[in-house]
């Protein structure tokens, strides 16, 4: 399969005025990447996996960071369009059987964040996302773009198979009564958010997808640009932080990203740590899905987390 998806993905460079492209295999995850080589530049090819994310949400992506490009000095990657203005290009090759959508980027320098966790680049990342969040609550969408919301720990159209009258993943119990308990707080609170606050947010800004070249942070992978509200954003982005680090680091990184966000504008009203249990219930729930074998035991690693957020309202490192 990979050597067609190589076919698949040379055939379409032939849809770019990219002088005498040449590509190199970058990487297999949920995507397909390559690292293309023309005229002296680079450039990134993402083939998405076939209904991993829509054509609709990849076009959204497209309309925001080009718009990023026009508006701000964010220094994410521009999409390269076709040749005919196409952003994103269902491609399709004899022996793949479904479309793989082709988007081309430019190629961003730098090393992951992740390897710099200090706090004056979490400094630094809170301003990168307060200059994000702005942008995404005065741009106005073209159309085209996405309409759907995160505004509940499942916003993809996954079965819930934990929570609830229909949850069929898990026996009647206590693990099941407090996942419930714990369901019913991450509604309310997506529930209680001001509607004010909707805007455009990247909402995987993890600090790993995000480089750091010569100082500065430029984000990428921007497929799950959507419509939902900043703390959801900073939640998800903290939680990500809190597990790559531990309890003593975490309260000083995240106040020094606290302290780069209000450089430039308000912290949220609403408390992070109930979108980050969400968060972990959505990772349950994916278990519930994918690895059913690996649920009981997932649960049992996560109810202390659950149990002490009930007890203090904090988030305690959830386990790897």
């Amino acid at each position: 399969m990979l050597r067609r998806l190589r076919v698949l993905a040379e055939r379409t460079l032939d849809q770019y005025d990219l002088p005498d492209p040449a590509i190199d295999y970058y990487g297999f995850e949920t995507n397909l990447m390559y690292r293309v080589r023309a005229g002296g530049s680079w450039y990134m090819m993402r083939l998405a996996s076939p209904g991993w994310r829509t054509l609709v949400d990849l076009q959204s992506e497209a309309l925001w960071l080009e718009a990023l490009a026009r508006d701000t000095t964010v220094g994410a990657p521009r999409v390269i369009p076709a040749r005919d203005g196409r952003h994103v290009i269902p491609a399709t090759h004899p022996g793949v059987p479904d479309p793989w959508n082709v988007t081309v980027m430019t190629y961003l320098p730098g090393r992951l964040l992740g390897h710099y966790l200090t706090e004056a680049n979490l400094e630094r990342m809170g301003a990168l996302f307060a200059e994000l969040h702005d942008h995404g609550a005065m741009w106005h969408r073209p159309p085209g773009f996405t309409n759907r919301r995160f505004d509940h720990w499942l916003s993809r159209g996954e079965p819930d198979l934990i929570t609830g009258d229909d949850a069929c993943a898990l026996p009647p119990g206590g693990a099941r009564d407090t996942i419930d308990r714990m369901h019913r707080l991450v509604k309310a609170a997506y529930a209680s958010i001001d509607p004010g606050d909707l805007r455009v947010i990247h909402c995987d800004l993890w600090h790993d997808n995000i480089k750091i070249h010569n100082g500065a942070l430029c984000p990428f992978d921007f497929e799950d640009t959507v419509l939902g509200y900043r703390a959801h954003d900073i939640a998800m982005a903290m939680l990500d932080l809190l597990e790559s680090t531990d309890e003593q680091r975490y309260p000083r990184l995240l106040a020094a990203f606290r302290s780069g966000y209000q450089a430039s504008l308000s912290w949220p009203d609403d408390p992070i740590e109930p979108f980050q249990i969400g968060r972990l219930l959505w990772k349950l729930n994916w278990i519930a899905n994918e690895e059913p074998e690996w649920l009981s035991q997932s649960i049992d690693a996560h109810l202390p987390v659950f149990t002490a957020f009930e007890r203090t309202g904090r988030v305690v490192k959830p386990p790897g």
